[in-house]
């Protein structure tokens, strides 16, 4: 990878993040930019509510099987503690490690989904969603997880935008899936 090419990426997103585009401008331009610096057959964005314990997805690069507005509920799990409450990369390589945290993971093997990367999207120390990518078995192993932070980093302003519009309630069961 050339050097230069991050930055580029970055200085884009960056000055997409001052001009205060739209939300959805940002997550197409960030869905670019992720699928160059890492590549993906399916990228999400969802934003966590720590109080309901619910995980909105507000971005989605396949409509058909991961919808806007999808709501997710968390439990605990190996992933929850990792990626929401310590808010670290959750890299799975193979399909058993998707199985092993998506309860949807039979679609997503049918897209060819066989790993993943989890960035944790966090501000002052609290997690507010996470960026999802996923691909074909393998395909993180070598990730840059210095890199995928930096992209978490930029997503904090449009996601805290997304959230706020957003009316995430626990006691409203319909639909949930859970992660």
């Amino acid at each position: 990878m050339s050097s230069d090419r991050p930055t580029g990426i970055f200085s884009s997103l960056a000055l997409s993040l001052h001009r205060n585009e739209p939300a959805d401008s940002f997550w197409k331009k960030l869905d670019g930019a992720l699928q160059d610096i890492f590549g993906h057959k399916l990228f999400t964005v969802l934003a966590y509510d720590v109080s309901s314990r619910l995980l909105c997805r507000v971005y989605s690069t396949q409509l058909d099987i991961n919808p806007v507005g999808g709501i997710k509920r968390v439990t605990d799990s190996r992933w929850t503690r990792h990626v929401l409450e310590e808010g670290k990369v959750f890299r799975g390589e193979t399909r058993e490690d998707i199985k092993a945290v998506f309860s949807d993971y039979e679609v997503l093997w049918s897209i060819g989904c066989e790993s993943v990367l989890n960035i944790p999207v966090v501000k002052r120390g609290m997690v507010v969603g996470s960026l999802n990518l996923l691909s074909g078995a393998g395909h993180y192993n070598e990730a840059r997880i210095e890199l995928a932070y930096v992209f978490a980093q930029l997503a904090v302003s449009p996601l805290e935008a997304c959230r706020d519009t957003l009316q995430l309630d626990s006691t409203d069961t319909r639909g949930l899936e859970s992660v």
